[in-house]
């Protein structure tokens, strides 16, 4: 609901900053788990959110992940549909892999315009 409203009345990067934290550069594929009852917590309450749309989603997703110390990337593209339409839609990767709002023959048709990665932890020398 914060991510929906957010999105009515600032910017994304407002949001992000606000919400999504730094986190090591490392995927961490053993939590796996926790990275799918997070999506499936997000894809449940989505439907109880007016205009909860795929930014939305990607968006609380990648705070929680986040919070979490799980590193993720929204991307974006774009399909050109009829003469004058055009669609936007994002989607989560985790891990290399999609994991929120589409899957690779559903994405096949967007063109990949941007990748927002979880802003990386400073690495500490050793």
């Amino acid at each position: 609901m914060i991510v929906r409203i957010g999105l009515w009345v600032t910017t994304y990067q407002r949001i992000h900053g606000w919400l999504v934290r730094p986190c090591p550069h490392d995927p961490q594929p053993e939590r796996e788990h926790t990275v799918a009852r997070i999506v499936h917590a997000v894809e449940r309450m989505a439907r109880l959110i007016p205009d909860a749309t795929c930014l939305t989603q990607t968006i609380s997703a990648q705070a929680v992940l986040s919070w979490k110390g799980i590193p993720s990337t929204i991307s974006m593209g774009l399909r050109k549909g009829s003469e004058d339409d055009l669609r936007a839609h994002a989607w989560l990767v985790w891990n290399g892999r999609i994991v929120l709002e589409g899957d690779e023959g559903t994405l096949s048709a967007f063109t990949k315009m941007l990748d927002l990665p979880t802003p990386l932890s400073p690495t500490i020398p050793k």
